[in-house]
């Protein structure tokens, strides 16, 4: 199926019910914008703050005094401006929330943002890796936390790609740096974020649910072969 076909039907009420489809969460987004506002004014009003009571005294006693309040004029200016950057990215992204969707069928990973979009099978799907997030306290209606073999010998469920898939699809169980989900596209080599955020869920039900399917992918046409 191609891309437009694939959001067109995830949109409408005919879609599979083996189709994970995760629409842009619009009230998650609102609370990141609300985040991102406050960054905003607390940065630029500190930095103001601080200008207005250091200017020009701190600036005319040698360089100690210059390189230090510079030091912290710089964070608190680039606080306050990549705030307000992402928070009218993310206001952006909010009015054409419509346009932004993740798709997981039992064959491919489609995602659109906007007018970007990605399509990838599911078996060219490698080196999954989610980051910087711990499994969630509730689990979402929709996420997959097994995949076929699985389930170790006392029975706790554990996200993880057994057999061959496994080596391509790690999933790290210990949050480390920025919250991300990605993969690279096998055809390219080119990197594919899925998302860097909890719009579309938590980061560890996505990144699990996306490891599960592709690992049925594989399964199943490894099957496929075998019969032929």
């Amino acid at each position: 199926m191609e891309a437009a076909e694939i959001l067109s039907t995830a949109r409408s009420d005919s879609a599979p019910s083996n189709w994970i489809i995760l629409p842009l969460r619009r009230n998650q987004v609102r609370f990141t914008i609300l985040g991102w506002a406050l960054g905003a004014i607390m940065g630029l009003g500190l930095f103001i703050a601080l200008f207005l009571a250091t200017w020009p005294e701190n600036f005319e006693h040698g360089a100690g005094g210059i390189i230090i309040t510079g030091l912290f004029l710089a964070a608190l200016g680039v606080t306050g401006v990549g705030s307000l950057w992402l928070l009218a990215k993310d206001t952006r992204r909010l009015l054409q929330a419509d346009q932004c969707m993740i798709v997981i069928t039992p064959e491919v990973y489609c995602k659109q943002e906007k007018n970007k979009i990605d399509l990838v099978p599911l078996e060219e799907v490698g080196f999954l890796t989610t980051k910087g997030s711990s499994a969630p306290a509730t689990h979402a209606s929709w996420a997959i936390y097994t995949t076929p073999e699985a389930v170790d010998r006392s029975g706790d469920q554990k996200i993880t790609a057994g057999t061959t898939a496994g080596r391509m699809l790690g999933m790290r169980r210990k949050p480390r740096g920025p919250t991300s989900v990605a993969f690279v596209d096998l055809r390219s080599d080119k990197k594919i974020q899925v998302t860097n955020d909890h719009s579309y869920g938590h980061p560890y039900e996505v990144g699990g649910t996306l490891s599960a399917y592709v690992e049925a992918r594989l399964k199943n046409m490894e099957a496929e072969a075998r019969r032929r």
